[in-house]
């Protein structure tokens, strides 16, 4: 009976041990891939860069809706430098990369302090920066 326990405790420990492993692994410092940072950042009506293209757009903008959109859009924009490009010079890649993630901060800047022209001139930026990048680095 006691070998039983101990067995028991022991595969139980194993079992949250392997858990927290996942857990660990999943919130890691392992960068977004490029896939998922465009992916998240701008498929779709309801991707951030869309919603924060059209409220930006109103006179009396959603500043709370831009604010948690562009938070998410600086979050995965800091995480593109940390990526190797899929073609082209890498230093052009990183060096592209980082404008554009400063660019994506200063957005979530504009618009934590509600500031409709500097988040409109930092969505300019980043809109000139895409075709730039991807003319040098995407993959056909």
């Amino acid at each position: 009976m006691r070998s039983l326990i101990c067995a028991v405790s022991v595969m139980s420990l194993l079992v949250v041990a392997g858990i927290i492993g996942q857990k660990a692994s999943a919130t890691g410092d392992e960068p977004a891939s490029i896939e998922k940072i465009m992916e998240t950042l701008h498929k779709g009506r309801k991707s951030p860069l869309a919603t924060i293209k059209t409220a930006l757009k109103s006179a009396t903008p959603d500043w709370a809706l831009i604010q948690k959109e562009s938070k998410t859009y600086a979050k995965y924009a800091a995480d593109l430098p940390k990526n190797d490009p899929p073609k082209g010079d890498s230093a052009s890649f990183k060096s592209l990369a980082k404008v554009f993630a400063d660019s994506a901060k200063k957005l979530d800047d504009a618009a934590q302090r509600e500031d409709l022209a500097a988040a409109k001139s930092a969505l300019h930026r980043i809109g000139t920066l895409c075709k730039r990048c991807h003319d040098a680095h995407k993959e056909e």
